[in-house]
């Protein structure tokens, strides 16, 4: 279980976009990487608006840029939602683009 931020210009950090999101997949922040996570539905809101947008994130102490792909409902893998199964969740990919090393454009 992990907090989403992204950090503006003047590594400024935005406070948490989505808490907690469920990583399913090893965070690997090397460009065309692509790294998937589950979050709910309920907690996803200021990810929707970043769908097909560059940014930096900041996850698990690591920044890095990425590009959040999709953001689809799906029925829950993650074991730390077991007992949560109930809630609609979401699924999301980032395709990465390289850890924080100035913009990737």
């Amino acid at each position: 279980m992990s907090a989403l931020s992204i950090v503006k210009p003047g590594h400024k950090a935005v406070p948490v976009i989505a808490n907690p999101i469920f990583l399913t997949s090893v965070l690997r922040t090397e460009s065309g990487a692509e790294v998937t996570f589950e979050v709910f539905e309920i907690d996803a809101g200021g990810l929707q608006a970043l769908i097909g947008t560059k940014q930096l994130y900041h996850l698990d102490n690591k920044l890095f840029w990425a590009e959040l792909k999709s953001l689809q409902p799906c029925q829950s893998t993650h074991p730390g939602l077991s007992l949560l199964r109930h809630k609609p969740t979401l699924r999301g990919m980032f395709l990465m683009l390289g850890e924080a090393q100035g913009d990737p454009s």
